[in-house]
């Protein structure tokens, strides 16, 4: 598989913490592809409603049409899916995923489509010698329970530095937050990302920075995280 521009990086004592990290995240989305198939409940979504209501509040950000997208986590690659319907389609799609079955299922949408490159990547294991698209996203992959929230932070922060790196405009990113709603249980899977915090760790990787705090719970209460390159 070409790696477009990365090679593989060698491991120290946090590198391999995080390859733990992917290996539980593949054992986990293995299991829900056996019990759910080609199914948003795959990925972890709730809904596809939830999904595309998720994928919406991306779009204030950027005009996709006149871009290359890079989508880290991509699962059956339906952002790009999403995004035809909405008539706005990316100049080049780039799809990474760390699960086999997941990136088979969206190159065999897609296999047609000049557009879309699709891999099985793990953003762990690789590092970049130059940006690979103008626009980055991270949707739903910074949400699992370390069970210590420093390895949380700090697994998220790299991971985000990471990213950052692959793209030479800017890089969207979710989480859950902290400021959760009444109406929705805690859930002990999950990690509960405080904004503030986040702000103030990606305010160290640049100053252009957008916390957006503002749309409606899907079912938990989210934010997004917009990191602009300084041109």
């Amino acid at each position: 598989m070409k790696l477009m521009g990365l090679r593989k990086r060698r491991f120290n004592e946090m590198d391999l913490l995080f390859k733990n990290i992917s290996e539980q995240a593949v054992e986990r989305y293995n299991h829900r592809y056996q019990k759910h198939g080609f199914n948003v409940l795959s990925l972890g979504w709730g809904s596809v409603e939830q999904q595309e209501y998720r994928f919406s509040q991306t779009l204030s950000q950027y005009d996709p049409s006149t871009k290359a997208l890079l989508d880290i986590g991509c699962g059956f690659a339906d952002y790009y899916d999403y995004l035809k319907r909405q008539n706005c389609k990316p100049e080049r799609y780039i799809g990474w995923d760390i699960n086999h079955h997941f990136i088979a299922k969206a190159q065999e949408r897609y296999i047609e489509d000049s557009r879309v490159i699709l891999q099985e990547n793990d953003l762990v294991d690789l590092e970049c010698q130059a940006p690979l698209a103008d626009v980055g996203i991270m949707l739903g992959l910074l949400n699992y329970n370390l069970k210590d929230p420093i390895k949380n932070y700090n697994y998220s922060m790299q991971m985000i530095a990471k990213a950052f790196g692959l793209v030479k405009e800017m890089l969207i990113v979710d989480f859950l937050s902290v400021h959760k709603i009444q109406e929705y249980p805690e859930e002990d899977f999950v990690f509960y990302h405080d904004p503030a915090l986040i702000l103030e760790e990606a305010l160290k990787l640049t100053p252009l920075v957008q916390l957006k705090h503002d749309y409606l719970p899907i079912p938990q209460r989210e934010f997004m995280l917009v990191l602009k390159k300084c041109l």
